[in-house]
């Protein structure tokens, strides 16, 4: 069956539904079917059951949903709005990838252990100075007064490899995901009508689903850092951290923009207590890169 034709959602239903977009779709169906009821029982039926399975299926019913569920959400009072603020969201980060107990899985490029020989690294979530050191000390960031760019030659050795995997086959992609990030256990290519996500289970069983543009910035870093003094085990989240100097999107080659996310989604809800935080994102794709604490 075409992509076009999928009936499941999976990038907005299971553990990625947004609990606003349900509910305000559950809420509109609601009245159409009132007011319908009022006047064609049996068409109010009919849309209630096909309604019904649409929100089930694709995690919301009505056009648009994600722009502008959140925004409604949100003005409801914050005892209510709370409510729709804890369902999971896909991490769209290779940093979120654990591998599984013990870190004895060995690295195909350079033979090295997960975590070096270390029970816990494997699992240990890595800090940001951690990663910070350790992409300065290999000289894949350097440091100019307050201001941090990737240097020359790593940024060169990315842009390669970004290259190299955006010209990949989806089965191509999905095993260069596998053999090239050290925590990942497995990956394969999901298509969800123009959506692509590449979806990495860990060592651990965890599923991390990775837009395929986030994928090519974060695997293509992740391979290029191969190549540099970076422990195994920080790379994933060193990749995630250097996709905040990205200029242009990996995939369509736009130039990449901050801005503020306008839906749930794959992004996160707008803060309760304030403004959404910015994000630098691709707006041809859809896709964030990088949300700015």
């Amino acid at each position: 069956m075409s992509d076009r034709l999928r009936l499941r959602r999976p990038e907005h239903t299971g553990e990625n539904r947004c609990g606003a977009c349900t509910a305000v779709n559950v809420v509109a169906l609601a009245a159409l079917v009132v007011l319908l009821g009022l006047w064609r029982p049996l068409l109010a039926a009919a849309v209630a059951l096909v309604g019904g399975v649409a929100v089930w299926l694709r995690g919301y019913l009505f056009p648009y949903t994600p722009r502008f569920a959140p925004r409604l959400v949100t003005r409801l009072p914050p005892r209510l709005a709370r409510w729709f603020d804890g369902h999971e969201r896909r991490s769209d980060s290779l940093g979120d990838v654990r591998a599984g107990g013990g870190g004895d899985r060995a690295d195909e490029r350079d033979g090295n252990a997960v975590g070096d020989g270390d029970p816990l690294a494997a699992t240990t979530e890595p800090t940001p100075d951690e990663v910070f050191e350790a992409l300065v000390s290999a000289s894949v960031v350097a440091v100019d007064d307050d201001r941090l760019e990737p240097t020359a030659s790593f940024a060169s050795s990315w842009r390669a490899e970004m290259t190299s995997l955006a010209d990949l086959s989806d089965a191509a992609l999905a095993d260069a995901v596998a053999d090239g990030v050290a925590t990942a256990e497995s990956a394969r290519v999901e298509r969800a009508g123009s959506d692509v996500f590449v979806v990495v289970t860990g060592g651990d069983g965890g599923v991390t689903w990775l837009r395929r543009p986030v994928a090519l910035a974060e695997v293509g870093a992740v391979r290029a850092l191969a190549d540099t003094g970076v422990p195994d085990r920080l790379r994933p989240a060193a990749a995630h951290a250097l996709c905040a100097f990205l200029d242009a999107c990996p995939d369509c080659g736009e130039e990449l923009v901050e801005s503020a996310p306008e839906d749930c989604c794959g992004h996160t809800l707008p803060d309760l207590d304030g403004a959404p935080p910015a994000v630098l994102a691709c707006e041809a794709c859809g896709v964030v890169f990088q949300e700015f604490e």
